[in-house]
């Protein structure tokens, strides 16, 4: 599986990537990392932003899972709750964008 995810905008309007190709994992933050996905029921691709959210982040995540492919662009405010604990991670792992 592969995780690729620019995360923009907030109040400074930093950007951050994240970039995870699960095969490269240890097994324990593999299989983490697999249940956040599956957990998070993003099976769909959509987009979606709150009309009255102003300084929130902004989140491109696409997930390639052996070419089944999920692409979703959001703002916190639209990130479904079950997909916001794969969202933190992300974030957790996200570093400055070049």
């Amino acid at each position: 599986m592969r995780i690729a995810c620019t995360i923009s905008g907030g109040f400074a309007g930093l950007v951050k990537e994240c970039r995870i190709e699960t095969a490269s994992l240890e097994p324990p933050e593999r299989a983490r990392v697999e249940s956040l996905v599956e957990e998070s029921g993003l099976v769909e691709s959509f987009e979606r932003f709150s009309e009255s959210a102003r300084d929130e982040k902004q989140f491109d995540v696409t997930i390639d899972r052996d070419h089944l492919i999920v692409h979703v662009v959001c703002d916190e405010s639209c990130v479904p709750k079950p997909a916001k604990p794969l969202m933190a991670y992300l974030a957790s792992h996200a570093s400055p964008a070049r």
